[in-house]
């Protein structure tokens, strides 16, 4: 698959893309499970680092050899500028994001803005907001070549999920514990989400920010997600990101 950027002919790799990351993040899986945390906190965390940016180093190194030609790396992470109002609706779907867990929070929750923080800079800098670097930055505008933006979000999520599968099994992780079913759903809806913001900025550091954004909050807020109309909110939130990516479609198309 290639595509022009930046004067460049980039050639894509999705099958050595995806081993490549789950060979990584798979073995380092499997040693977490082996390790206590307890007793081996410093080396738990160095493999939970590399499992989350096991995408993105994937993608960085097969994408080593434009990097040195134009602003390729700089457009990478920062994405081509865009208009004023591609911004407002990425910044809309943060605080949507949040205000869907904070208006269903358990009553007497408390929620700690010292807490938020510090767990947002750990999910941006060594946890999941990492992911994004190959999930948005190289998978998606590969499958794009080929698909449409909907189809090819589904199946980023569908490879996201199985990527996943080790956590289900490693005691003290956000997955432990959930419905297959349910994470799965979780996961294409958010994709949706990551994939309108990707769409409208090109930008993969703002998909990092919201990956790392949707971490905290899961982590922070404390939600009561069985509710139905929480689940309603949510994916209320994904259709508008639906509905966004095909009016942006039809956009460049016109």
């Amino acid at each position: 698959m290639k595509n022009n950027q930046e004067n460049c002919q980039i050639v894509y790799r999705p099958v050595l893309f995806i081993i490549g990351t789950f060979i990584i993040s798979w073995i380092c899986a499997g040693l977490m499970v082996k390790i206590n945390y307890n007793s081996h906190a410093a080396l738990f965390t160095f493999l939970d680092f590399m499992e989350n940016a096991s995408p993105l180093f994937c993608a960085l190194v097969l994408f080593r050899e434009y990097f040195v030609r134009g602003k390729l790396l700089f457009n990478f992470f920062l994405g081509t500028p865009n208009k004023v109002s591609h911004y407002a609706i990425v910044f809309a779907l943060f605080v949507a994001q949040f205000f869907n867990f904070y208006l269903f929070k358990i009553e007497g929750a408390e929620l700690s803005v010292q807490a938020f923080m510090i767990t947002f800079a750990g999910q941006f800098m060594l946890g999941g907001g990492l992911e994004e670097g190959g999930w948005r930055g190289y998978l998606l505008p590969c499958l794009y070549k080929k698909y449409n933006i909907l189809f090819s979000s589904v199946l980023v999520s569908i490879v996201w999920f199985f990527w996943h599968l080790p956590y289900f099994f490693i005691s003290g992780s956000m997955q432990a514990g959930e419905s297959f079913l349910s994470y799965a759903l979780i996961g294409i809806i958010t994709g949706f989400i990551l994939t309108v913001i990707y769409v409208l900025t090109k930008s993969v550091l703002l998909c990092m920010l919201f990956h790392s954004w949707q971490n905290t909050i899961v982590m922070t807020v404390q939600a009561d997600m069985l509710n139905i109309w929480f689940a309603v909110s949510f994916i209320l939130l994904g259709v508008v990101s639906i509905l966004i990516c095909m009016f942006k479609k039809k956009q460049d198309i016109l």
